[in-house]
């Protein structure tokens, strides 16, 4: 019961990771012609949140195959 509880707190930090990073790269585009250098600092947040979007899963998946019997 709590593995399951915790396999879904980890699956919703993922994907929050990946909504930082798409928000990201919308505000990128409207930065774009506004002003550069705040357009290449979400370029930036969009690729750490792509990045730990991926190393949050391989962690997760790590720990569920420590919980498998």
């Amino acid at each position: 019961m709590e593995n399951n509880r915790v396999r879904g707190m980890l699956r919703i930090v993922e994907w929050m990771w990946l909504v930082i990073s798409a928000v990201s790269l919308f505000e990128v585009v409207f930065q774009w012609s506004v002003d550069r250098s705040r357009a290449y600092l979400f370029i930036a947040f969009s690729v750490i949140g792509l990045g730990m979007f991926f190393f949050r899963k391989r962690q997760r998946q790590k720990m569920e195959d420590r919980w498998k019997p």
